[in-house]
């Protein structure tokens, strides 16, 4: 995590706590940069569930029951929010708390490796539970597109059979760039982040190579 100091500070919230005398907490990992807390400390906390962000300040954070006025990368924590009763219930695990540029969206492009298991296959409109970091949602297939080159040494879409009436449809083994739709709510998520996607058992895995139409949520 020493080269993720760099980067834009990045918070992903795990839980979601309320403290009488402190108001909202959220427990939870610093991806990515670092912040000093304090009233200047002006952090963006969303996205809530129409995509939106909520400005707020991080006024105190806590690491391992202690007080720390700093926290970054790497490190696991605690912020306290100075949100009224009415922004505090639109809180939920799988946020992340940004100080710039805060973006969400429902749609995203993987590429991803269906992995061997009894009877999958994966059509357009399929269904998964994607696991992105701490974004878990189900989203669905929109767009699939078979994949032959071959970066990572497995092998190549031998698997993956056209078949005319339906589109593609992809077998163990197979790898292709899909266009996921999340099910319910916009998340935050940006390219070169891993996902993992189930329907039951673990189907596959992927990485994130790019966001359609990433709404600037101010």
């Amino acid at each position: 995590h020493e080269k993720k100091v760099e980067r834009p500070f990045e918070f992903l919230v795990e839980d979601i706590f309320n403290v009488p005398g402190v108001g909202s907490v959220v427990s939870g990992f610093v991806n990515a940069g670092e912040i000093t807390v304090g009233s200047n400390a002006h952090v963006y906390v969303g996205p809530t569930d129409d995509g939106t962000f909520l400005k707020t300040v991080a006024k105190s954070a806590h690491i391992a029951r202690i007080n720390t006025s700093h926290i970054t990368a790497g490190q696991s924590a605690c912020l306290a929010f100075s949100l009224n009763k009415e922004l505090r219930k639109k809180l939920r695990r799988g946020m992340v708390v940004l100080v710039e540029n805060p973006t969400s969206t429902k749609e995203f492009d993987a590429e991803i490796c269906v992995l061997k298991g009894e009877g999958t296959t994966i059509r357009q409109s399929y269904q998964a539970y994607v696991h992105i970091l701490n974004v878990r949602q189900s989203a669905f297939a929109r767009n699939i597109e078979v994949v032959n080159n071959n970066p990572i040494g497995l092998p190549p879409s031998h698997n993956a059979s056209r078949e005319d009436m339906e589109g593609i449809v992809l077998r163990p083994g197979s790898r292709a760039k899909v266009r996921f739709e999340f099910a319910k709510r916009p998340e935050y998520i940006r390219p070169g982040m891993r996902m993992l996607f189930r329907d039951g058992r673990v189907r596959g895995v992927g990485i994130i190579t790019g966001i359609p139409d990433a709404v600037p949520a101010e």
